[in-house]
C-alpha cells in the first residue's frame, strides 16, 4: 500500500512539472491561479505591465510589456475589464517564441501564456494586443509570474486605459508649414514648456517618485509617476514627423527618465512619428 501511495504521489508531481513548461492550462483562465499546488507570494516580485499604443495601421493596436528586476520562467497575461466579472477581453498576435496563445471561455487568442520547454529565463516578453471593439474600455492588463516553481506573484496589473480606440490628434494646420514656419512653432513649443517648468519649479504632483516636467531638444514631456509611460503627439513643426502618431517616454521606478534603447540619452522614443526610411535618424 506504501509503495502504491508513493507512485501516485510521484506520478501528480511528475505531471505536475511536465505540464509546468507548457504553459497555462484552459482551466486557470478565470482565476489566474497556478495549478501546481504553490501559493503566491506577497507582493509583485518587481514585475510590471505597461501598454503603449501602436498606430502603424488603421487599426489602434497596444504593445504590452511584461517585464521586471529579475528573469521569470512562466507567466498567464490577460486583458480584463473591470467591474463585476472582469471579463476577459480582446486578442493577441505577434507572439515572440516562447509563448502561445489560449482560449479562454471560448474565445480565439484572448489570453497568452509561456511555451518554455527548455526551461529558460525571460527577462521581458512584448506582445501586440487588440480591442474587439471600442467598447472593451475599460481595460486593464493583468499577470501572473512565475519567477520559479515555487515563487509565484499574482496581480501584476497595468494601468488602466479608459480608450482603446485612440484617434491621433487633427492639427489645425493642414498644410505643410513652411522652415520659417516650424522654426516659430518650436521656439514657441519650448518657451512654454520652459516656462511652465519654471513656475513649477518647486511644486510636486502626487505623492511618491516621479519624473520632472522636462524638454528633450523634441518636445515637452509632462511630469509623469515613477514606473509609468509618458505619451506625446509627433510634433508638427519636425520635418518628416507624421501627425498620426505618438511619441513615448519610460519614467524608471527610480523617478527618473529612462535612457533610449539606441541613442543612450534621455529623450523620447519618436520610433512611430518618422517614416521607415526615417527610422534610423531618430
Amino acid at each position: 500500500m506504501r509503495t502504491v501511495r508513493s507512485l501516485l504521489l510521484v506520478s501528480v508531481l511528475s505531471a505536475s512539472v511536465a505540464a509546468y513548461p507548457n504553459g497555462a492550462p484552459r482551466a486557470a483562465c478565470d482565476s489566474m491561479h497556478p495549478v501546481h499546488g504553490h501559493k503566491p507570494r506577497a507582493g509583485t516580485g518587481g514585475y510590471r505591465v505597461f501598454a503603449e499604443p501602436d498606430f502603424t495601421g488603421p487599426q489602434t493596436k497596444w504593445k504590452i510589456t511584461l517585464n521586471g528586476t529579475s528573469g521569470f520562467l512562466g507567466f498567464l497575461l490577460e486583458a480584463r475589464s473591470p467591474g463585476d466579472g472582469e471579463k476577459i477581453v480582446g486578442r493577441w498576435s505577434r507572439l515572440p517564441p516562447r509563448t502561445k496563445a489560449l482560449d479562454c471561455d471560448g474565445v480565439h487568442d484572448n489570453a497568452v501564456t509561456h511555451h518554455n520547454r527548455d526551461r529558460k529565463k525571460m527577462n521581458d516578453v512584448s506582445l501586440t494586443w487588440t480591442a474587439s471593439s471600442c467598447k472593451d474600455a475599460p481595460v486593464y492588463f493583468k499577470a501572473t509570474v512565475v519567477k520559479h516553481y515555487k515563487e509565484i506573484y499574482e496581480g501584476v496589473t497595468s494601468d488602466v486605459l479608459n480608450d482603446v480606440c485612440l484617434r491621433p490628434p487633427k492639427c489645425k494646420e493642414c498644410s505643410d508649414f513652411t522652415r520659417a514656419g516650424r522654426r516659430k512653432l518650436y521656439r514657441q513649443e519650448r518657451a512654454r514648456c520652459w516656462d511652465n517648468m519654471r513656475s513649477n519649479r518647486h511644486a510636486h504632483q502626487g505623492n511618491g517618485r516621479s519624473c520632472r516636467q522636462s524638454w528633450d531638444g523634441v518636445a515637452c514631456w509632462p511630469e509623469t509617476p515613477a514606473g509609468r509611460v509618458a505619451t506625446v503627439p509627433c510634433p508638427s513643426y519636425r520635418p518628416g514627423f507624421t501627425r498620426n502618431g505618438f511619441a513615448v517616454r519610460r519614467c524608471s521606478p527610480s523617478g527618473r527618465w529612462s535612457l533610449h534603447g539606441r541613442t543612450k540619452k534621455r529623450q523620447g522614443d519618436y520610433t512611430q512619428c518618422t517614416g521607415p526610411r526615417d527610422r534610423n535618424n531618430v
